[in-house]
C-alpha cells in the first residue's frame, strides 16, 4: 500500500523516520506546488537511502569528480561516448571500468549528492509525496547506502546555523558583489576555500550557480560568504540584474538555456554546445545563446569558433563589458594579438568602475600582448 499526502501535513522529516523506523524498501516521490517541475525521487533500502535524484540536476557525478581532481574532462567524454555504445550502464561504472577512478571515488561523490539533494527536499513546505514499495537500490552499478539518521541529523543542525547565517544570506538566491579595494583597507588573509569562493563572484551570479560550479555543498557556501559579508570583503544583493535586452527571456528558451548550462555543470560540453548550436538557430537575436556556446566552444579547445560566437555576442550587446574579455582571451589563443589587445581595450573602457580583480588580468594581458606585438614588429623589420 502506497504512503502519500501533502508536505503541508506531514513534514518530509516525518515521512524520512516513519521509512527508516518501518525499515522500507522502495522509492519516495515528491512532486513541488504546482508540478512546474518533474518529481524528485529518494529511493530507500530497507530505509536506508540509495538514491536521490532532483529535477534534471540529478546526474552531478561527473562535475563532481572534475572538481574533485579525480578525471579530466577529456576523460568524462571518453566514458558518455561508452555510455552511448552500452545505454543503461551509470557514468560512474563506467569510470571504474575503464580503471579511471575507483569505487571508493564514486561513493563519496554520490553520498555528497544524496546529501545535497535530501538537505534541500527538506526544506520544502509545500507539495505532495508518494512513497511505493518495490525493488530498492541505487541508480546505478556502485552501491551506496547514507543513514536516514545521519541526514536527518545533519539537517537539523543546518537549520539550526542557518538563523545565524541568513542575517546577511538570507538563501541561496542572493548575489554576492564584491566589495571595491581600499588603500587603507588590511590586506586580504583568506583560507584556500575563500580564495576559491571569491574567484567565481563576478556580480551576476547567485551562490546558487556558485556552489554548482565549485561542486561544493549550498551550506558550504552559504558559510564562507557569510563570512566574507562579515569582514567586509563582499556585498550581499537581493536584486537580480535587469537583463541587457529588453525583450523578455521565452520560457521555452529560459529552459533550454538552463539545461545548456547544467550540461556544461556536468562536464558534458560537446552536449551543451549542441543544444545551444539549436538556440542559436531558433534565437539569433539572443546574445546570452551567443554567450553560452562560446563558453562551451572553450571548454572543447574551440577558440575560434568560440572567438566567432563571442563577435556575435558584441554585435548584439556592444556594451556587455565581459564579452569583450572573454573575446580577448579566445583571440589570444588563436593568435590574433592585434584583435585581442582591442578586445582587452574595450573591456577596460566600459568597465571602469567594476570587476577589480578581472580589471588588473586585463590589463596584465593587454601589455603582455602589446610588449609581444612589438617584438615581433622589430622581427620583421
Amino acid at each position: 500500500m502506497a504512503i502519500e499526502g501533502p508536505l503541508r501535513e506531514l513534514a518530509l522529516t516525518d515521512v524520512f523516520q516513519l521509512l527508516d523506523l518501518s525499515r522500507k524498501t522502495g522509492t519516495l516521490s515528491i512532486a513541488p506546488e504546482g508540478g512546474r517541475h518533474r518529481p524528485a525521487l529518494v529511493r530507500f533500502d530497507r530505509g536506508a537511502v540509495t538514491g536521490a535524484e532532483l529535477g534534471t540536476a540529478h546526474d552531478r557525478l561527473g562535475h563532481l569528480l572534475l572538481r574533485a581532481g579525480k578525471v579530466t574532462e577529456a576523460q568524462i567524454q571518453t566514458a558518455r561516448r561508452a555510455q552511448q555504445v552500452a545505454p543503461g550502464r551509470a557514468l560512474g561504472t563506467v569510470l571504474v571500468e575503464q580503471g579511471i577512478v575507483t569505487e571508493d571515488d564514486i561513493r563519496r561523490q554520490l553520498r555528497f549528492q544524496i546529501q545535497e539533494i535530501v538537505f534541500e527536499l527538506i526544506q520544502w513546505k509545500d507539495g505532495y509525496f508518494r512513497f511505493e514499495e518495490g525493488p530498492g537500490g541505487a541508480n546505478g552499478n556502485v552501491a551506496v547506502r547514507v543513514s536516514t539518521e545521519s541526514l536527518l541529523m545533519e539537517a537539523a543542525r543546518r537549520v539550526d546555523e542557518w538563523s545565524t547565517l541568513e542575517t546577511k544570506v538570507p538563501h541561496m538566491g542572493v548575489i554576492p558583489v564584491l566589495v571595491g579595494d581600499s588603500p587603507d583597507g588590511p590586506a586580504l588573509d583568506l583560507h584556500p576555500t575563500e580564495w576559491e569562493v571569491l574567484a567565481e563572484i563576478d556580480g551576476t551570479r547567485p551562490l546558487k550557480a556558485i556552489a554548482s560550479a565549485l561542486g561544493r555543498s549550498d551550506f558550504d557556501i552559504a558559510k564562507i560568504v557569510f563570512g566574507l559579508a562579515s569582514t567586509g570583503v563582499v556585498d550581499i544583493r537581493e536584486d537580480v540584474p535587469e537583463p541587457a535586452s529588453p525583450v523578455p527571456m521565452e520560457r521555452p528558451l529560459r529552459d533550454a538555456l538552463g539545461e545548456a548550462q547544467l550540461a556544461l555543470a556536468d562536464g558534458a560540453s560537446d552536449r551543451a554546445r549542441r543544444i545551444l548550436d539549436d538556440l542559436a538557430r531558433a534565437h539569433p537575436d539572443r546574445p546570452e545563446v551567443y554567450t553560452l556556446l562560446a563558453t562551451a566552444h572553450r571548454r572543447l579547445g574551440r577558440w575560434g569558433e568560440a572567438l566567432i560566437a563571442l563577435g556575435r555576442a558584441s554585435a548584439l550587446d556592444p556594451l556587455d563589458a565581459p564579452v569583450h574579455y572573454q573575446m580577448g582571451i579566445a583571440a589570444a589563443h588563436t593568435g590574433d594579438l592585434h584583435r585581442a589587445r582591442e578586445a582587452w581595450d574595450t573591456y577596460l573602457r566600459l568597465d571602469d568602475a567594476g570587476d577589480a580583480p578581472r580589471r588588473a588580468r586585463a590589463e596584465r594581458a593587454r601589455e603582455a600582448a602589446d610588449a609581444l606585438l612589438s617584438v615581433l614588429d622589430e622581427e620583421t623589420q
